[in-house]
């Protein structure tokens, strides 16, 4: 009998799973991607059919891949019982045998019975198809007209059927059979109308739910069809106990060209997601995709993973580029050929991730009269392409030009429209002629074969073990589920998504511990880290269970990596100043955020924890402890992250987990502290006092009115208005007299409260308008503080030296803001001029007209008010305009004039170069970017 061996925490999954079913009828149960619900899933279903002999156990899933994964793994599992009830193998003859005792490790087997097929209620077995792997073929002649397709566990009789729900809709009138237990996989895909049917026509059947996300995207909960759920162990707890890989997470930067396409984003498809037609138009480009490449050669070079794309041409596309540039990628998605899916999945699998890959070089060929050059030509494990012989084609020479040749002709000429199917493994490391189908390529083979299907040129090419690996696959929506190859070692999302569960299903892909994996790189190109955050976090599951929380779009928090760095230095992977992309989390941060993870109670950002000698304490997402440890006897949250807890039975304290400072200690039960949000900014209201959220004590008598505070994003000011002792030089910044300081008051009258600081009250200083403010502590320490709450130091009260004193670092500090300004509204325009034209290529720029004038919309929204006579087409990120008759100029598409109108014609060329014909007749060549600077 073959031995499932189950983890530790797949035991324990186990034992509440069943417990959970002998008390509820429907049973969802709850894993994190890559923690082997599948191998549960079969040790289940045999304690279930050892305890209930005469059941049958039908496993169903929503898609073909998974019902052939399952057949796999119960196949490896389920093949022999050694107890009785069982049904053994068919004979050759169709016949039911009993083996000897040598062939089996359980000794004698008796078959007391053989299952029987499904039934169709017209008498003869149900109509199988290839979704359904295992349901029986007694109903047959013989063994030998079984299908491979659907061989599984059940071609011996064991009563498993693993079948699609789109098969299982279709045969529910010819099924006879009542199962005594539904295991369905994917689980939070069960609330469509056709699984729900189940629960119907089978009312004595159990059902057991199996999902790493048990959560939807318009935050409907399971509990119509479930009634319980069970929960394994949060991802924190997998990869401390290093059930799954550590990682690093690197994402786009928030005021990035990538993020602003994304943020603009307005169209929802039927699922409430993105809409995949507006996707595709902003981000399946050039420029997007060098961005995706640059990030994988910064982060994943010699690395083996995956890539998501949006839909079929864009993850060609990706492919394209990548293999142009020397990366061996191929592309695969629901329309490649099943037998050449595996095929490249499997040799993907089978590349070496302790190798370095080598360069590809691809390689396209035109077909000739009467020969087979177009086909593909294998890699060397070098990376070099070779010709097959003469024989193998049986064509004549075949020689690999030194360039990338042109693309298949078509009989007219152009270039054939080249098939999804056709990925990518027309040019990366697959067979040559010689491997061509003979029912592909017959007689007529020696004609023009560019008049053959693409399908069928590229479908019939088989990989041969010699060639180069495959080091990237870029796949739609195929490898969200059920793919298991454990040594990826990056992820590199190129979809945006609003859905929690594909975040989730996606970065698992590379959670999976191997052998020599150090860890995965999560490189997330469309800001999926703003939406949901880390994939680490501690998620309420439960409260999703039943529909009580929906996972929506984060508001972005301003983060330095400081704040994620705890102990000392750290080997943090390198991020060129120039990138796009911004580290957010390194493994080595992961692993000391990740010290206590036995949870009482959660909220979104802390977590009350028992530690191992019984204490409990409060962490925060990055594993540091909040509060002391203490034996308490009552630890809970109070809205607006205030900790109440008791020391004694009798008595209670508050505690302000943000400021990190006790409200009120070992007093009897009485009104607790009261969060309040004046001005969009929080206060504590106590005992009549009005207090800050820091830990330096600042209290007001009154309630402060919203004309009192000055909300200027990331900080707040409280105008005294009165003398008051501050200590605080005030002066005033003049950005019109190229950022020059003069002192103005002695004694600043601001206090001054940054965003996210909870530990100081500041006195305002300065503000240098959007650069920045300039703020004095509690030391009488001075500093800068820009718009992402860096702090610098500038200076002091009791100077040690010259650079300390004000009245020179004052000064000095000013200058040095007005030219930064200067250089980030230049980068900005810049940026700005490059997102238009991408926006303009993609068809979201459009001119109109209101009355005889015109305009410019963008995205919908009018961006140049209807104010000229006439206006081009816009060309990249520029257009010419007509101001009055005959008279030219150029602008940006912000509206920006940049060339007057002072031209008879104006010329806009790809280059960012405008030719312009003045009233004589002479021509000029205008270098735009120059102009605008």
């Amino acid at each position: 009998m073959n031995v499932i061996k189950l983890f530790d925490y797949q035991e324990d999954m186990k034992e509440r799973i069943e417990k959970a079913l002998r008390l509820h009828r429907s049973v969802m149960a709850q894993m994190p991607t890559g923690t082997g619900k599948t191998v549960l899933l079969a040790s289940v279903v045999e304690s279930f059919l050892r305890e209930h002999s005469n059941c049958n156990v039908w496993i169903v899933a929503h898609r073909r891949e998974l019902v052939s994964q399952i057949k796999d793994t119960l196949n490896k599992f389920l093949l022999n019982f050694s107890f009785s009830n069982h049904p053994v193998p068919l004979s050759k003859e169709g016949s039911t045998s009993t083996p000897s005792p040598s062939s089996s490790e359980g000794g004698n087997v008796t078959a007391l019975r053989c299952s029987e097929p499904l039934r169709s209620k017209v008498g003869g077995p149900s109509k199988v198809s290839p979704d359904c792997a295992g349901w029986d073929r007694l109903g047959m002649s013989g063994a030998s007209k079984i299908s491979p397709d659907c061989l599984s566990a059940s071609a011996f009789n064991v009563p498993i059927k693993a079948v699609s729900i789109q098969w299982l809709a279709k045969h529910y009138d010819e099924i006879e059979e009542e199962p005594g237990m539904i295991v369905i996989d994917e689980a939070h895909h069960a609330l469509a109308k056709t699984y729900k049917e189940m629960w119907e026509r089978f009312p004595k059947a159990k059902f057991l739910g199996l999902t790493a996300t048990p959560c939807r995207l318009n935050g409907k909960g399971f509990t119509d069809l479930f009634d319980v759920l069970v929960q394994s162990w949060d991802i924190p707890e997998f990869i401390s106990k290093g059930r799954l890989a550590t990682y690093d997470f690197v994402s786009i930067k928030s005021d990035g060209v990538t993020q602003r396409l994304i943020d603009s984003l307005q169209k929802r498809g039927a699922d409430g997601d993105y809409q995949n037609k507006e996707m595709d138009m902003l981000l399946n480009k050039k420029p997007s995709i060098e961005r995706l490449y640059r990030s994988l050669e910064e982060f994943g070079k010699d690395r083996k993973g995956i890539v998501y794309a949006i839909n079929i041409s864009h993850a060609n596309a990706i492919a394209e580029f990548y293999r142009e540039h020397g990366i061996a990628a191929v592309a695969i998605d629901s329309k490649t050929p099943s037998s050449l899916r595996k095929e490249l999945i499997e040799r993907f699998k089978s590349s070496n991730t302790s190798q370095n890959f080598s360069k590809i070089t691809p390689s396209l060929f035109t077909l000739k009269e009467g020969d087979f050059s177009n086909h593909p030509v294998p890699l060397s494990k070098e990376g070099s392409t070779f010709s097959p012989s003469p024989s193998s084609s049986g064509s004549g020479d075949v020689t690999a030009p030194p360039r990338r040749s042109e693309p298949l002709r078509s009989k007219v000429g152009g270039p054939s429209k080249v098939s999804p199917d056709c990925a990518g493994w027309d040019r990366l490391g697959m067979s040559g002629a010689s491997k061509v189908s003979p029912d592909c390529l017959s007689a007529s083979a020696s004609k023009d074969v560019s008049g053959y299907s693409p399908d069928c040129l590229c479908g019939v090419n088989r990989v041969a073990d010699e060639l180069a690996p495959i080091q990237v696959l870029v796949n739609v929506d195929i490898f969200s589920e059920g793919f298991d190859c454990p040594d990826v070692e990056f992820v590199q999302l190129a979809r945006p998504t609003l859905s929690l569960a594909k975040y989730l299903q996606m970065v698992g892909r590379g959670l999976r511990v191997a052998k020599g994996k150090k860890n995965c790189v999560i490189i997330d190109n469309v800001g999926l880290y703003r939406v949901f955050g880390l994939p680490s976090q501690v998620w309420n599951w439960n409260a999703m269970f039943e529909g009580k929380l929906k996972v929506g779009k984060k508001k972005e928090t301003p983060k330095e990596r400081d704040f994620f760095l705890m102990y000392g230095k750290q080997e943090t992977m390198p991020v060129g100043q120039d990138s796009e992309m911004m580290m957010v989390m390194s493994h080595e941060e992961l692993m000391q955020s990740l010290k206590y993870r036995e949870f009482v109670d959660c909220n979104d950002d802390f977590a009350i924890v028992k530690l191992n000698d019984g204490k409990m304490t409060v962490v925060n997402r990055q594993g540091e402890q909040v509060i002391e440890p203490g034996n308490f006897y009552d630890m809970k949250f109070l809205q607006g992250n205030i900790l109440s807890y008791r020391p004694r039975r009798k008595t209670v304290c508050y505690y302000d987990l943000l400021a990190r400072v006790v409200i009120d200690e070992d007093i009897h039960a009485k009104d607790a502290p009261e969060v309040i949000t004046i001005n969009k900014w929080e206060f504590i209201e106590y005992n009549g006092l009005f207090r800050s959220r820091t830990y330096e004590y600042f209290a007001l008598p009154f309630r402060p009115s919203q004309y009192d505070l000055w909300n200027y994003g990331y900080y707040l000011i409280y105008n005294f208005q009165r003398s008051t002792a501050s200590g605080c030089q005030e002066w005033i910044y003049k950005v019109e007299d190229g950022g020059s300081m003069r002192m103005h008051k002695e004694n600043s009258e601001k206090a001054c409260f940054l965003r996210g600081d909870h530990t100081h009250v500041y006195w305002l200083c300065a503000d240098l308008y959007d650069s920045g403010i300039v703020v004095m502590d509690s030391h009488e320490d001075y500093y800068f503080v820009d718009s992402s709450l860096k702090k610098t130091y500038i200076g002091c009260n009791q100077p040690k030296t010259e650079s300390e004193n004000l009245m020179v670092a004052m000064p000095r500090l000013g200058k040095l803001v007005y030219e930064r300004e200067m250089q980030r509204r230049k980068k900005q325009e810049e940026q700005e001029l490059l997102l238009m034209q991408e926006k303009s290529e993609a068809g979201h720029v459009e001119l109109y007209q209101a009355g005889k004038k015109w305009g410019v919309k963008v995205d919908g929204k009018v961006i140049v008010p209807p104010l000229y006579h006439s206006i081009a087409q816009p060309v990249g990120a520029y257009c010419a305009f007509e101001q009055i008759p005959r008279h030219w100029g150029v602008m940006t598409l912000k509206g920006k004039v940049i060339v007057d109108a002072k031209y008879e014609k104006v010329e806009i060329r790809d280059n960012g170069i405008a030719v312009v014909t003045g009233i004589t007749g002479k021509t000029q060549t205008i270098k735009l970017l120059k102009v605008k600077e």
